[in-house]
């Protein structure tokens, strides 16, 4: 039931049934432990889900059951960079890579690649986030992968975006919601393809949305981010939800409606704070903290910014970090 339940992204349910499990059952059965850890992560219950998984993956590990380990090892590396723990993230990352050279796992390759890729990214290391990303794509197209093709120019262009070249940026995201698109429409398209597909279609609409935003067309990018925000409602991804509500924030700003802009991101931060996603809340009080400086209101600018700035802290975006305890410094007096 659980694999059912997973495979077809009713988390909610399947964390209903997780926490109706003792201890016993799920350290016992670590696949059950595991998937209990994979809803309770989709659902923003990010302390949870790592409080499980690490007690998950040595259950796995002596089952012998060498992938559902792999899995469990990513799925940590996930939860610690989601929690700020980002050195600890890499070190798990690294420990894939390791894994999936020696057994020359294509797939897991591609997985660590990817994430070792965005944690890169985070910190300003936009080369290495690159060279990463290209192993990952080497590996998903020697596997015909186009979920993982997906997943991997999404990354891609955020990459690109960071960089400041938005047309091929957008390039990327568009080939990740192509490539999303053909696996979700696939003949014989299992339900777990079709899932993970709408989620990273939600993603790259999203990313899409925000270039809109940032080059003036607030229309546009109000349409496109009401369309992810509507994928992510689906699927019950209240991170997704954060982040596409921050979006028609932008989409508003652009429009020139500024009330309804920081409406917006006080609801995003709201879901930020309620999901403790540091970044997310980071990129947040990024964006209030402009807006208020705009709006005349330096004291409550300071204080959004500086708490971006610790969020960035926590992340390892140093540069982030600085950039926003610099504008707060200005508004002082």
């Amino acid at each position: 039931m659980a694999r059912r339940l997973r495979a077809t992204g009713e988390w909610r349910r399947l964390a209903e049934y997780g926490a109706s499990l003792s201890r016993e059952q799920l350290l016992g059965e670590p696949e059950l432990g595991y998937a209990y850890a994979a809803a309770s992560r989709r659902l923003g219950d990010v302390a949870r889900a790592l409080a499980l998984a690490v007690q998950v993956e040595p259950a796995a590990r002596r089952r012998g059951d060498r992938r559902l380990a792999a899995e469990v090892v990513n799925l940590v590396g996930n939860l610690l960079f989601e929690s700020g723990r980002a050195e600890e993230a890499e070190q798990r990352f690294a420990e894939l890579l390791d894994y999936a050279s020696e057994q020359e796992d294509e797939e897991f390759t591609a997985r660590a690649s990817n994430n070792l890729g965005v944690l890169a990214n985070v910190r300003g290391r936009r080369d290495l986030a690159l060279t990463y990303y290209q192993r990952a794509l080497a590996a998903y197209q020697r596997l015909g992968n186009l979920l993982g093709l997906a997943q991997t120019h999404y990354n891609l262009g955020l990459s690109y975006r960071d960089l400041g070249f938005p047309g091929d940026a957008d390039a990327h995201f568009l080939r990740a919601v192509e490539y999303g698109g053909a696996e979700e429409d696939g003949d014989g398209a299992e339900p777990p393809a079709r899932r993970w597909s709408e989620d990273v279609i939600a993603n790259a609409e999203t990313e899409r949305a925000l270039l809109r935003a940032q080059s003036g067309d607030g229309t546009l990018a109000e349409w496109m981010a009401r369309r992810a925000l509507g994928r992510f409602e689906r699927m019950g991804d209240p991170v997704g939800v954060a982040h596409a509500t921050r979006v028609l924030a932008a989409a508003a700003r652009a429009s020139g409606r500024d009330d309804l802009a920081i409406a917006r991101l006080d609801e995003a931060l709201s879901i930020a704070r309620d999901h403790a996603d540091p970044l997310l809340r980071a990129d947040v009080q990024r964006d209030r903290g402009l807006l208020l400086r705009d709006a005349g209101k330096p004291a409550d600018a300071r204080e959004a910014l500086l708490d971006a700035a610790e969020g960035f802290d926590v992340m390892g975006a140093a540069a982030e970090a600085v950039a926003m305890r610099a504008i707060a410094a200005g508004l002082e007096g």
